[in-house]
């Protein structure tokens, strides 16, 4: 995990469309309706099938739409689709999309599009790829209707169609044509905004003016789903690499919204009294440690155990975001705190003060174990037992 990276959520832009934060005071003139944000990185590539960068996923959001949204309690949410239909075995889906929804280019978006997009989206998408192994046919019916005939049913159908992460996004037939391990080079959406690629400066400056035929949905916005009201005439990404000069700049009132400051100039910014710092994102990200079962040491589970017994997620995310306890939180479980799944059974060992001559224990065990231990074993012993780290 990077240090220097805080708060790697939704771009500002893609927020303000979706609705999930209060709109920034906007620190140029009014008449110039320019939404000014400082993103978490350049935008190297605007294709999110391409490419599974959250840069590209939050330029996706605004300039294409998707079929579904998850809203912030986490429920499934309808985007696009109108209304969808399930048959009583669970082999047939049928889906039908809004009327009226139109592409950048005034052409309607189409059942055909609808079932193209999320084609190259599958070929990528690991739960799109699980569809796609069971799958009969994936068919427009009409211009509006798509129809997807399974072998076995697919539970997780809507969920995996509704990924935040690897989104499938609904882009025109011809375009979505293209072979998902090449970037695309047309970026016509059927998103809130259109991409302004005469504008585009790798490395400095990304463009997108509001679609004006864009069509919210009628109830109201709710982080990836409902109503995605722009309430901007263009949102401007100013790539600024110098995190100081990053941080200065909504102090100076050149940008609006600074997506990432580094949290040790959080307190700086906080002394400003024309910027406001907060968490956009309540659910954050989450940091893991992989350990891999299949090879030593952690094949043996006395090997993880000791792993866990002796590390502090305290010390890490102090070392991480510094000494605010308002931008951390313990997780001793899986799941996402905060979350309907979110439970601490079985992590137990996560709590308290941590227990280091338990930990090596259970580590020498791990290592020594057999008559035969091979000698990167050994070795790994004696240097415990010589006190050696």
């Amino acid at each position: 995990m990077d240090r220097r990276s805080f708060l790697k959520t939704a771009s500002a832009g893609a927020l303000t469309a979706a609705g999930g934060l209060a709109t920034p005071a906007i620190s140029q003139r009014a008449t110039a309706r320019a939404l000014r944000l400082v993103p978490h990185a350049d935008l190297a590539s605007l294709d999110p099938v391409w490419s599974f960068a959250g840069i590209a996923r939050n330029a996706g959001l605004l300039v294409w739409d998707t079929l579904y949204g998850i809203d912030a309690t986490l429920q499934v949410r309808r985007q696009m689709i109108e209304a969808e239909e399930v048959s009583p075995d669970g082999l047939t889906w049928t889906f039908k999309l809004r009327p009226g929804l139109k592409f950048h280019d005034g052409e309607p978006v189409t059942g055909k599009d609808a079932v193209a997009s999320i084609n190259r989206w599958a070929a990528r998408e690991p739960m799109g790829a699980m569809i796609k192994a069971v799958e009969n046919e994936l068919v427009a019916t009409d211009d509006r209707t798509f129809r997807w005939r399974l072998k076995k049913p697919f539970p997780k159908m809507l969920l995996a169609l509704v990924k935040p992460w690897q989104c499938c996004f609904v882009m025109p037939a011809r375009i979505a044509a293209t072979d998902p391990y090449r970037q695309i080079n047309e970026h016509v959406g059927s998103g809130p905004m259109r991409f302004v690629k005469n504008e585009w400066l790798p490395g400095a400056k990304v463009v997108f003016d509001k679609f004006a035929d864009y069509m919210p949905r009628q109830e109201p916005a709710s982080w990836f789903a409902g109503g995605k009201r722009i309430l901007t005439d263009r949102i401007e990404w100013i790539v600024i690499p110098d995190q100081a000069a990053a941080a200065l700049a909504p102090q100076n009132g050149e940008v609006d919204w600074l997506e990432a400051p580094l949290p040790d100039l959080a307190p700086l910014l906080r002394k400003s009294r024309d910027v406001v710092v907060g968490i956009s994102d309540p659910l954050g990200a989450i940091g893991l440690l992989l350990m891999n079962h299949l090879h030593p040491p952690f094949n043996d589970m006395r090997a993880r155990r000791a792993i866990l017994m002796a590390i502090s997620q305290e010390d890490y995310m102090r070392t991480y975001v510094g000494d605010d306890d308002s931008l951390w939180k313990p997780m001793p479980g899986y799941f996402t705190p905060g979350t309907p799944l979110y439970t601490e059974e079985g992590g137990e060992i996560l709590k308290g003060s941590r227990k280091l001559d338990a930990a090596k224990s259970c580590w020498r065990k791990a290592v020594m174990r057999g008559s035969r231990s091979p000698s990167w074993r050994r070795r790994i012993f004696h240097r415990l037992r010589d006190g050696a780290t």
